[in-house]
C-alpha cells in the first residue's frame, strides 16, 4: 500500500527513524538506506511473528510531498499458490505457512500505517494543511 501527503513541512529523516523504530519496537532486524530524494527501509522476516519475507518500505519526495510505500506479501502468496497446487503431496504446510505471513503482514501493516499516521500528525506543520492520497 502506498500513501502520499502534501503540505506537511516535516524532515523525511525523520519518519524514516521513526519507522525504523517502530520495527525495532517489535524486535525486527531492520537496515535503512537513503539517498537525495528517498529512504529505503528493509525489515528482515522474523520467526517469532510467523512472517517469511523481507519487508521494504519507500520513502520518497520531498518535505511537502512525500509518499511512503509499504511492500510485502508476495512471497506469502507465492506459498499458498505453491502449497495448493502440490496439496496431495504434502503442500498443505507451504499454504499454512503462507497463510499465517499473509495474517500477520496484514497486521503489522495495519498498525504500521496508524503509527505512521500518528508521526505525521505530531511532526506536521501546524499551519499547513494536508491532503490525503
Amino acid at each position: 500500500m502506498e500513501d502520499r501527503w502534501t503540505n506537511k513541512n516535516i524532515d523525511l529523516s525523520i519518519i524514516a527513524n521513526r519507522l525504523v523504530q517502530f520495527f525495532e519496537e517489535r524486535n525486527f532486524a531492520s537496515s535503512q538506506e537513503s539517498s537525495e530524494r528517498e529512504y529505503h527501509i528493509t525489515v528482515m522476516p522474523s520467526k517469532y511473528y510467523d512472517i517469511v519475507e523481507e519487508i521494504h518500505v519507500y520513502i520518497s519526495g520531498q518535505p511537502n510531498d512525500f509518499t511512503v510505500k509499504f511492500d510485502s506479501g508476495s512471497q506469502s502468496r507465492t506459498l499458498v499458490r505453491h502449497g495448493i497446487l502440490t496439496t496431495f503431496f504434502g503442500g498443505g504446510r507451504l499454504t499454512l505457512k503462507g497463510l499465517k505471513s499473509q495474517e500477520a503482514l496484514e497486521k503489522l501493516e495495519k498498525e504500521f500505517w496508524i503509527y505512521l499516521d500518528k508521526v505525521i500528525w505530531s511532526l506536521g506543520n501546524s499551519a499547513g494543511g494536508s491532503a490525503k492520497r
